[in-house]
C-alpha cells in the first residue's frame, strides 16, 4: 500500500516546488516599462536597437515624431532571436537618424522607417523620459 502525504505535507511540497521554479520563470520574463507607460525602456524580443554616434538606442512604438534635421547614418544591427532554427534572422539595416525637435540627440532620435514615418528611439542609458520627450510620446 502506498503511503500518502498528509494534506498539510502536500501544501509544503507544492510551496517548495513553486519556490524552486520561481527563479527559472523569472529568467523567461522580459524587462518592461513602468506601469504608467512613462518608462523609457521597451520590452525586448530581438529588440529594436539602433546604433548612432557611438550610442545604442532602443525603439519605442511611437511613429508620429516631430523630426528636425538629418543627423546622418544609423545602423540597426543584425538580429537572430532564434538561432539554430534554419533562419538567418535579420541582417543589419542602414537608416537615417533625425533629431527630435526639442530633445537632445543624446537622449532620443528618430529613424526613418518608411517614407514620411519616423520611429522614436531612446538612448539605452535613459531610465525615465524627460518632460520634453513625454510630450512627444503623449501625442502618439
Amino acid at each position: 500500500m502506498k503511503a500518502l502525504l498528509p494534506l498539510a505535507g502536500r501544501g509544503r511540497a507544492w510551496a517548495l516546488l513553486a519556490a524552486a521554479l520561481a527563479p527559472l520563470s523569472a529568467g523567461c520574463t522580459s524587462e518592461s516599462s513602468s506601469d504608467d507607460g512613462d518608462g523609457a525602456r521597451p520590452a525586448p524580443s530581438c529588440a529594436y536597437v539602433v546604433e548612432y554616434d557611438g550610442r545604442r538606442y532602443l525603439g519605442r512604438e511611437e511613429t508620429d515624431v516631430p523630426v528636425g534635421k538629418s543627423l546622418g547614418g544609423a545602423t540597426r544591427p543584425a538580429c537572430d532571436d532564434t538561432p539554430g532554427d534554419g533562419d538567418d534572422g535579420e541582417g543589419p539595416a542602414l537608416m537615417t537618424a533625425f533629431a527630435v525637435r526639442g530633445v537632445d540627440p543624446g537622449i532620443a532620435i528618430a529613424v526613418a522607417e518608411d517614407t514620411g514615418e519616423y520611429r522614436l528611439v531612446v538612448a539605452d542609458t535613459v531610465k525615465e523620459l524627460p518632460p520634453a520627450l513625454k510630450k512627444v510620446t503623449d501625442r502618439s
